[in-house]
């Protein structure tokens, strides 16, 4: 029997703690992108806090659809930034942005009405551990760029990043890209 104070029981995961785990085959550098695990949901789900030039991605598993029935499966692996403090005018652009960058990643708002960006990949027990790892670290690439740029943006008290990028604002996450690369070509 469960009781309120019973912590939930720690999920295994499919993919996600071998992704990071540096014997398995996680070799960038810690001082540059720190990792964390956590299990911090109520459901006992572990995730990770990856930072990337101080941008928070929790990467995290679905194993299953929740309060729906659908006929294929929910398995995948999800990458969110969670913004906090943000005034959200003109959701239209929200939508724009993410038909452009079709769909990766893509906006979403918190039940508190703040904005995030969600990438995801389907996964599934015994997917091929390098591959989701490669995925992640571009999908990670991909939230930290385009969360940097926004936040860029929003500070400068425009709705949307001015085009074409200012790539000079950008530069500490094009080295951890570049981290990343090196890191995925074993350099």
């Amino acid at each position: 029997m469960n009781m309120d104070w019973d912590s939930p029981k720690t999920i295994d995961t499919w993919v996600l703690d071998k992704i990071f785990d540096r014997s398995d085959g996680w070799n960038v550098p810690a001082d540059e992108v720190p990792v964390q695990r956590m299990t911090t949901a109520t459901d006992g789900n572990p995730n990770y806090r990856v930072t990337i030039d101080e941008i928070e991605i929790i990467t995290w598993e679905v194993h299953r659809w929740l309060d729906v029935e659908r006929n294929v499966s929910a398995g995948r692996l999800v990458a969110r930034v969670q913004f906090n403090n943000i005034t959200i005018s003109n959701t239209h652009a929200f939508l724009t942005d993410t038909y452009s960058w079709n769909g990766l990643p893509a906006f979403g708002i918190s039940p508190e009405g703040q904005p995030s960006l969600h990438t995801g990949f389907p996964i599934a027990p015994g997917f091929p551990i390098d591959l989701a790892r490669r995925q992640l670290k571009v999908c990670m690439g991909l939230l930290a760029i385009q969360s940097r740029d926004l936040l860029t943006a929003w500070n400068r008290g425009t709705s949307t990043p001015q085009q074409p990028i200012d790539w000079t604002g950008v530069e500490g996450i094009a080295s951890t890209a570049g981290t990343f690369l090196r890191a995925l070509l074993g350099l």
